[in-house]
């Protein structure tokens, strides 16, 4: 059987060293660099591939964030690769042991097309820090983000230590079978599966970063207006294309009428038109996931449907935001992620009767929680699991260097960002420093009186 180029790629990067840790600063400098110089490229390719981009929200998602996240782990990564030392239990003293971190070797990088820049370099940052080699798999859904990929980081990286494979499910299918030594995905929990199964055969550790339907709680006496106009800004940007994005919310049903009001009040503010002119709101991704956004809608009784403008112009993949009040648990608009611009409100009795209404689905990505009380946030921290909770504040929780990111369940497996990005892309590597002085034979066959006297004592 021949062997497949992307697999002699990976065989030659994993017989390399590790990168050592001046190798690993300057590639993220000159990483760094090079995404601050190529600012407008990004987001250029980005628009193309959605046919428009807000060229604000690719700055802030795409390259900000990147930016803040290498800076960071440049500043901390001396202190992170040093050796964790402390002296042995005392019934082997005076030995030492040390937890030292180690790449794993060659990481595979699979990303999606809703941050397809982001979603690359964030997971690359982390990867590189460990020392670890990379090979890269772009979304097919945004080939000319995937073609800048792939010279960007041709001009960065020598082809062994960073490679970028492109294209489409196939080949994403079989780069999902190759023998990595870590595998991180970014997408749907229904690929997700796959792609575990497709690591399984080799035993290769996956990060999975998934998303699912992200709930918002708002407390019954938090100010709507704050909760709206974080809820509208959350929701909408990018228009709703996004895996942290408030997926539905739930609230008492005397407080619903006024939330649609806060939030359309919001919503226009923000987006003061849905024409083509507004250059501050993105469009849907292709025609593919346009229709399906619109079939949701069509499955719904109209007087559900709240449009926020007199004239949506839903054409060109532009969707308008859509709010549907109180959908039915079963609907198919309630069933999976809706990753776009609908917004279901959903009434609830109380916050016991939500709290029921969470963990009855799949434990989320996130979850957001608008209250002042400190019985109330600490009720639904302890009373429900989600990949993260945010307080008071939609999206931003992702940019915060210090605050692993990542699901549970359904919603995903291990995290990373920051420090915890480099521990997952490391090996933790226990060493045992035995002392010349050592009394482990008093404790080892053959038995004696007095060993067996000392092994009595000590147990």
């Amino acid at each position: 059987m021949q062997t497949h180029p992307m697999q002699t790629q990976l065989q030659h990067m994993q017989a390399l060293p590790a990168l050592s840790l001046n190798q690993r600063l300057d590639r993220l400098k000159a990483l760094s660099k090079a995404i601050k110089e190529n600012k407008q490229g990004i987001i250029d390719a980005i628009s193309s591939d959605y046919g428009h981009r807000a060229s604000s929200e690719t700055l802030l998602a795409e390259v900000l964030v990147n930016l803040e996240d290498i800076k960071h782990t440049i500043k901390h990564l001396p202190r992170w690769v040093k050796a964790n030392k402390w002296t042995a239990d005392w019934k082997f003293w005076p030995s030492r042991c040390a937890i030292i971190p180690e790449a794993k070797g060659v990481v595979g990088i699979m990303a999606p097309w809703n941050y397809p820049f982001n979603l690359v370099t964030g997971p690359l940052t982390a990867a590189i820090a460990a020392g670890n080699r990379v090979m890269i798999k772009p979304s097919e859904v945004t080939p000319n983000t995937a073609q800048l990929i792939q010279s960007l980081m041709a001009d960065i990286f020598p082809e062994d230590e960073v490679t970028v494979i492109l294209g489409d499910v196939a080949v994403a299918d079989e780069f999902s079978r190759l023998a990595f030594d870590h595998l991180l995905f970014t997408g749907s929990t229904r690929v997700g599966k796959i792609i575990m199964r497709n690591a399984a055969e080799n035993l290769t550790p996956v990060t999975l970063e998934l998303g699912g339907k992200s709930p918002v709680l708002i407390d019954r006496d938090y100010s709507l207006d704050k909760a709206a106009k974080s809820i509208a800004k959350g929701k909408w940007f990018n228009a709703g294309q996004t895996c942290i994005a408030p997926d539905y919310v739930l609230i008492e049903a005397n407080r619903i009428a006024p939330l649609i009001k806060a939030l359309k009040k919001h919503t226009i503010s923000a987006y003061p038109s849905m024409t083509g002119s507004n250059d501050d709101y993105s469009c849907v991704v292709n025609t593919q996931h346009f229709e399906r956004l619109q079939g949701l809608l069509k499955q719904l009784p109209k007087e559900q449907i709240i449009e926020l403008y007199p004239d949506p112009q839903n054409h060109t993949n532009r969707m308008a935001p859509v709010i549907v009040n109180n959908p039915d648990k079963q609907q198919e608009l309630m069933q999976e992620e809706i990753f776009g611009p609908i917004l279901p409100i959903v009434a609830v009795q109380d916050l016991d009767d939500a709290i029921d209404y969470i963990n009855q689905g799949d434990k989320p990505l996130t979850l957001y929680l608008f209250s002042n009380r400190r019985t109330t946030i600490r009720q639904v921290r302890q009373l429900t699991s989600s990949g993260s909770l945010a307080v008071n504040e939609t999206l931003v929780h992702f940019a915060q260097q210090r605050l692993p990111f990542g699901g549970i369940g359904a919603s995903g497996m291990g995290s990373y960002h920051g420090h915890q990005g480099f521990i997952t892309m490391s090996h933790m590597k226990s060493v045992y420093y035995q002392s010349r002085l050592n009394g482990n034979d008093l404790v080892r066959a053959p038995f004696t009186k007095l060993k067996k006297k000392i092994i009595n004592w000590m147990s």
